[in-house]
């Protein structure tokens, strides 16, 4: 019997062992992410074939690893997200324009701060889909009024993932919309 209640002892200080790496990585993950935006709204629309998607719902940015990522995520179907991912940390100057690139982790040294990189997606059990921009989707323009940061594009052409995209949807799709956020 005292063997038993060692061996459970032994367990549950493991256990809490365990508990107490998690939230420690937990803390250091977060120490290194800041939240640097309160909530905007954005509304985005993207276009494949005859299918029509859209993205209405909070927006916000955050600044994690030196990089700045903008997203707007649905209200209804919260996998469902659209993203613009900066090389910077720094929020957009009014007027500044950016040139939308292919994402490319694999190269290498410092990529231009005027490199964006736009996103649409939806990850679920249900519905795996995800559309990112290429080399040659175009530029984006914000306008900033104070603390507010405001985006309207239109028909940004972005390429299907060959992984999730079936059917229909394995096709280049242009995406449209507009946002607003807050720096602070």
């Amino acid at each position: 019997m005292k063997k038993l209640l060692f061996l459970i002892l032994v367990a549950v200080s493991m256990a809490s062992c365990k508990e107490d790496a998690v939230e420690n990585q937990i803390d250091e993950i977060a120490a290194q992410t800041s939240a640097t935006a309160q909530s905007g709204h954005g509304k985005i629309q993207l276009s494949c074939g005859a299918q029509s998607l859209s993205i209405e719902g909070e927006c916000g940015g955050v600044t994690t690893m030196g990089e700045l990522i903008i997203a707007v995520k649905d209200k209804i179907v919260p996998s469902r997200v659209f993203t613009i991912s900066f090389n910077t940390d720094r929020f957009p100057d009014d007027g500044e324009t950016y040139t939308i690139k292919k994402s490319d982790y694999t190269t290498e040294g410092k990529k231009p701060a005027t490199d964006v990189y736009v996103g649409f997606s939806e990850v679920s059990p249900s519905n795996q889909m995800d559309w990112s921009s290429d080399d040659a989707s175009g530029k984006i323009t914000f306008e900033t009024d104070g603390n507010e940061i405001k985006c309207t594009f239109k028909n940004i052409k972005l390429q299907p993932s060959e992984v999730y995209n079936k059917g229909e949807l394995n096709q280049q799709a242009s995406v449209s919309g507009s946002f607003n956020l807050y720096k602070d």
